[in-house]
């Protein structure tokens, strides 16, 4: 580098978080004098690319109409975004918050790593994703833990619900497996013409087995991936079919139906 140049790490360095933008590094490096400024312009932007190669900084990140350059580890990133989204849904409480309506909440320089930072919120248990059909929702590790009994482990991280034996429920009443299942399910599913969608309410009755157990069985078979549950519909539905439904924190409604994946 030429010594005209010595000076444009530290700059970059020295604006942390803040970045400088490449305006701003054109204005102190170059000034407003035209004489030779395409050159020095060109310069310039090969002095930019060989700090970039050689990991020193990285950019260009576009941000509104200005682009910026960071040292290296400093400015927005995937964890940085992560933290924002963690952050956000920590201030919405115990009220859900979709994925579209998360994203439209993280603004500025973290918007462009929302997708890995939204990840990066999952994989490291700071957050909690629920799923309900093709739709994602999300509840802080702290939240989910005081309000709704998500198992923490020793260093705080939240992992999936843990179902409890109802305290009505027998004590001397075995749980059922998926093995139990699948035949009244067949046969249910055979009755109405091969719709797949079986009413838990008549899966209970099939089975003559307590709601609790049949609960606790559908909840870790829907962790698991084998079945999906299902909310009501604009359908009036029964008042035994309504309360034969799962109910879950966050939701209005219960749900009142599975299906059994990769059933023919």
């Amino acid at each position: 580098m030429t010594s005209s140049f010595d000076n444009l790490l530290p700059a970059i360095t020295a604006a942390k978080d803040a970045g400088l933008t490449i305006g701003a590094i054109k204005k102190k490096f170059i000034g407003n004098s035209k004489a030779k400024a395409k050159e020095r312009e060109a310069e310039l932007r090969d002095h930019l690319a060989t700090l970039a190669r050689e990991g020193a900084i990285w950019g260009p990140l576009k941000y509104g109409r200005s682009q910026y350059y960071f040292a290296a580890g400093r400015g927005p990133s995937i964890e940085t975004a992560s933290d924002a989204v963690a952050r956000l849904i920590l201030r919405n409480g115990v009220k859900l918050i979709s994925r579209p309506g998360l994203e439209e909440k993280v603004t500025g320089m973290n918007k462009p790593f929302f997708t890995d930072g939204l990840k990066h919120a999952v994989a490291s248990r700071a957050i909690v994703e629920l799923s309900c059909g093709s739709s994602k929702y999300y509840l802080h590790r702290e939240v989910a833990a005081e309000y709704f009994d998500f198992e923490t482990s020793p260093s705080g991280d939240a992992s999936a619900p843990v179902a409890q034996p109802a305290p009505d429920a027998p004590a001397s009443e075995p749980d059922m497996s998926f093995a139990e299942l699948l035949p009244a399910y067949r046969r249910l599913k055979a009755e109405q013409g091969g719709f797949s969608a079986v009413k838990i309410f008549d899966l209970m009755k099939a089975l003559g087995r307590p709601k609790e157990v049949l609960h606790r069985l559908l909840v870790a078979e829907a962790k698991a991936g084998r079945i999906s549950i299902h909310h009501t519909t604009s359908v009036e539905l029964p008042a035994e079919v309504i309360d034969a439904g799962i109910r879950l924190p966050g939701y209005a409604e219960p749900f009142v139906t599975i299906v059994v994946k990769d059933e023919p």
